[in-house]
């Protein structure tokens, strides 16, 4: 879209007063090197060399050896793939302070609100940054500590209310674990109960752009799960039900987790039907579907522990700082609740930022575009993250920047995702009348700087 409406200012200016690029940024996503929004942080300058280069993947390769491997297969197949290295010119480029003074990016929506309302463009008035981090719990109950933070923070994010009643905070647990691959483990028998296995099915999705109520996460629904067997078997001491263990084999930092698994040792052997009755009730409220089977032995962590990965959306006026001291109360609440347990609870964060507003006179810029069009359009946040909020560099106090979704179904970061080709056009025709307009504010200038002049 952003090529297309370049290629079209250019076919139909005779003279241009404003320098206009394209970029198309790497590493916005943060699955490999564990930091989002790498190549639009180190244009800005916001990201030194000396930090970018040190970043290591989780195989201890460094992002400059990443790089390096890279160009190397790139330089070696350039025939292959039709590159002519006469008409590229590789630069290692951060821009100067003020150089940028209007940024303007499309995207998909990456949820179904746009879709489920038929509204043709999202007009995005603030940017979401997330916080993020892992949480370790020690100790004899961890999972069961473990359930009661997921089921505290989801609260948490759901209670979470701007002044206008908007969400401020879309909280995600997408790794609920409690056998870790490294440390030690041991083989564990029925004995004189069942053994039995517990799998959670939900629906992937997007962790920003999915509703708090919209969700179908499998780990929210093993928490549920948990913490209701936990109650009964302290109302009634005749049943018991030993957590053993937790794993979310397959998980993103901005995923709702679709699967996830949990070891439980019953006795007596017929509680294992109360364990079918509970997961039913928690499959009709939280739209998570159990799969419950007996196995005859289990690999289990040798010392009690879980660890959870924890994605933090927050949305203006939220900030870094107010979040933290809020998730952290809620951890205080938990183990104050159980003063009897000694289960240790950790918080190592690896990310934070806060989020950022788009420029006001854009916005309008863009809504005007959509009303002389008759183009349906929402002013409405955007929760994941974009390179969009990290190309100005902190000192840029004049740069501009706009962000608008085009709509998109069947979620995010899965293969039902789909964007109809119908919708790009129209965004594209969006996009290439606000480039047209913003271009030809320079040409304004240039004119009423050549009549003072005069």
């Amino acid at each position: 879209m952003a090529l297309k409406a370049a290629e079209t200012f250019k076919s139909s200016c005779s003279k241009q007063y404003g320098n206009l690029s394209v970029a198309i940024y790497s590493c916005e996503e943060s699955t490999r090197f564990h930091s989002a929004c790498l190549g639009s942080y180190y244009l800005s300058g916001e990201l030194p060399y000396d930090k970018l280069k040190d970043l290591k993947d989780s195989n201890g390769i460094t992002f400059e050896e990443a790089v390096t491997e890279y160009k190397d297969y790139i330089f070696s197949h350039l025939t292959e793939y039709g590159i002519d290295l006469n008409n590229i010119k590789l630069v290692d480029k951060i821009v100067s302070e003020n150089e940028i003074s209007e940024a303007i990016e499309s995207h998909i929506e990456q949820s179904q609100v746009l879709s489920d309302l038929n509204i043709d463009i999202g007009i995005i008035d603030s940017i979401g940054k997330p916080l993020r981090g892992s949480i370790y719990i020690n100790g004899e109950n961890s999972i069961v500590t473990s359930a009661k933070v997921i089921s505290d923070l989801t609260d948490l994010a759901l209670n979470s209310k701007s002044d206008n009643q908007e969400e401020t905070l879309r909280i995600t647990i997408p790794q609920f674990d409690s056998i870790s691959r490294n440390s030690n483990k041991k083989i564990t028998f029925p004995k004189d109960g069942n053994l039995i296995k517990v799998n959670a099915k939900g629906a992937s999705d997007h962790s920003g752009a999915t509703p708090m109520n919209k969700r179908k996460d499998s780990v929210l629904g093993l928490s549920k799960l948990v913490l209701k067997l936990d109650e009964l078997q302290k109302e009634n001491p005749n049943l018991n039900f030993e957590f053993l263990g937790s794993i979310t084999e397959k998980w993103g930092a901005n995923q709702i987790q679709d699967d996830a698994n949990l070891l439980i040792r019953t006795t007596p052997p017929v509680a294992t039907s109360i364990v079918n009755s509970f997961a039913e009730d928690i499959s009709e409220e939280s739209n998570v579907s159990f799969d419950i089977s007996n196995v005859s032995f289990a690999v289990v962590q040798d010392n009690p522990f879980s660890e959870l990965f924890v994605d933090v959306r927050q949305q203006y006026p939220a900030t870094a700082e107010n979040t933290k001291e809020t998730i952290y109360k809620t951890f205080k609440n938990i183990q104050e609740q159980n003063p009897d347990k000694t289960d240790s609870i950790s918080f190592r964060i690896s990310s934070q930022n806060t989020p950022v507003k788009t420029s006001p006179e854009l916005v309008e810029n863009v809504k005007s575009i959509c009303e002389a069009k008759k183009y349906s359009y929402q002013i409405m946040h955007s929760w994941p993250g974009h390179d969009l909020a990290c190309v100005l560099c902190s000192s840029n106090k004049t740069g501009k920047i706009i962000l608008f979704f085009i709509p998109s179904e069947g979620g995010s970061h899965n293969p039902k995702e789909i964007t109809y080709k119908e919708a790009v056009e129209l965004g594209t025709d969006v996009y290439q009348t606000l480039v047209n307009q913003r271009m030809n504010k320079f040409k304004e200038l240039y004119e009423k700087e050549q009549e003072e002049v005069r």
